[in-house]
């Protein structure tokens, strides 16, 4: 083949493969760090809910606009919760402007940002986690579930378990995409000198051609002025002319064409495999991650009940709730006047919370949604049975319910915090933190819906116009 043709050819192969990574290799990639960001919340969840480390307040307040290499270095045993609970919050922030925001494409994943993605990854040595791990991250966090894990219900240690071994598998899927990127984007970048510089007007193919030297000084003198910023990698353009004029060229151009080519095959027999059944059973997987979350709620608001409670009771009235208790009598209904803000018209709406009734309902949810917590729970395997239908259905139901208490829940945080004088505002247990981690699971449960019915729309779409998905 000559050089001409075959550069050419690299360049149409490099352009198919570019749009076949970003429609479907970097899909995945996300999807897996969308995995990675359920997993990881759900582990500050099962800390968060031991009392082990606190939401950090100031979450919030921190924006994040790019990949961040988080700290590993050593602290003292005494502040292993302060600096642990202080660097998952800020990797699960970073997890989650990767997947709702950071844009997944060949022209975005760079070199220098590949490295990034993987030192990122290595904040938390999932493979290797262990109390003992020379990683101060790893150590430090393994301590702290450990510690959860401690007197916990067996669901609760399962659910820890599990979801480690869950970042584990997904960290190496992530790494291994990430270096099958890295070498591809060599090849990329040798397809755009091969495009930009050899078809520019100023190259000479008469002194390119004469040697291996003569071609990379030509292109060394075109680089600055057409490729811009690109950096100059030397070992990648002394390849690109060992390719064309090397002793070994052909064995050179085969194995690059080999390496650029897409498996067609390989890509039909992806598609013909798709379980769109999985998009909903991890759906409901992120649903169920919305019960340590209520549960953290649960708790704030009965102290923020007891606390306006007792602010009202005279001598009296905490003696009668002293009897009550001693001969197990009912408290008598407690009923909270709210304000309801409509999301969609921001108009004021008058409600009442019986609070007895409403916790009640509030513990029953969080049981509900543990039950199918675990991919191996009897509750979990008899959704999965359902037809794909009632699935949707199911998810719908239960999305519209959370949707609901998470407006009661906004009302009476802001009546509880009107409810006190200014001296005691501090002790009232505002619940901002867990309505934007129960508003953001949400988003993730939505996503998932999304991606099914996506799919669904376009393999309606592809039968309609007759393409069939066949090996």
């Amino acid at each position: 083949m000559s050089d001409k043709a075959f550069s050419q050819q690299v360049i149409s192969t490099i352009d198919k493969k570019i749009e076949f990574y970003n429609k479907e290799i970097l899909v995945k990639l996300l999807e897996n760090y969308r995995l990675l960001h359920t997993c990881v919340k759900n582990l500050i969840d099962a800390l968060v809910q031991k009392s082990i480390i606190k939401p950090d307040p100031y979450k919030l307040e921190k924006k994040i606009s790019d990949i961040e290499i988080l700290p590993n270095e050593p602290f003292v045993d005494s502040e292993r919760a302060l600096v642990i609970g202080t660097r998952i919050s800020d990797y699960e922030g970073i997890l989650d402007f990767v997947s709702t925001y950071y844009k997944f494409s060949i022209e975005n994943l760079t070199f220098p940002k590949i490295k990034k993605f993987v030192e990122f990854n290595n904040t938390f040595n999932w493979h290797s986690f262990t109390v003992s791990s020379p990683f101060a991250n790893t150590r430090g966090l393994a301590i702290l579930l450990n510690e959860a894990k401690y007197n916990a219900p067996s669901m609760t240690v399962s659910m820890i378990n599990d979801t480690i071994s869950k970042c584990d598998k997904v960290t190496k899927n992530i790494n291994i995409t990430l270096k099958e990127l890295s070498d591809f984007q060599k090849e990329v970048y040798k397809a755009y000198v091969r495009k930009d510089i050899f078809e520019h007007p100023k190259f000479s193919e008469e002194k390119a051609n004469q040697s291996v030297e003569s071609e990379i000084a030509e292109i060394k003198k075109l680089f600055p002025g057409v490729m811009g910023k690109t950096p100059y990698y030397s070992a990648l353009i002394e390849e690109i002319a060992n390719e064309d004029l090397g002793p070994d060229k052909e064995k050179r151009q085969a194995a690059v064409l080999e390496k650029i080519k897409i498996n067609e095959s390989a890509v039909q027999k992806k598609e013909k495999q798709v379980d769109t059944k999985e998009y909903l059973m991890q759906a409901v997987l992120a649903l169920s991650g919305l019960a340590p979350q209520f549960e953290t709620v649960l708790t704030k608001i009965n102290e923020n009940h007891n606390l306006i409670q007792s602010k009202n009771l005279s001598f009296l009235g905490k003696l009668a709730v002293a009897l009550r208790k001693a001969f197990n009598i009912p408290e008598p209904p407690v009923i909270y006047n709210i304000t309801i803000t409509e999301a969609s018209t921001g108009a004021k709406i008058r409600d009442k919370i019986e609070f007895q009734q409403f916790t009640e309902l509030l513990s029953k949810k969080i049981n509900f949604l543990n039950s199918f917590a675990l991919r191996q729970s009897t509750a979990f395997q008899k959704i999965q049975t359902s037809q794909p239908e009632k699935i949707l259905e199911f998810l719908n139901k239960n999305v519209l319910e959370a949707q609901k208490l998470m407006t009661k829940l906004t009302a009476l945080d802001e009546f509880f915090k009107s409810s006190v004088s200014t001296d005691k505002k501090s002790f009232v247990k505002g619940l901002k933190m867990e309505l934007t981690t129960l508003k953001n699971t949400l988003i993730n449960v939505n996503q998932h819906k999304a991606d099914y019915l996506s799919y669904i729309e376009e393999q309606t779409q592809m039968q309609k116009l007759g393409i069939k998905n066949e090996a």
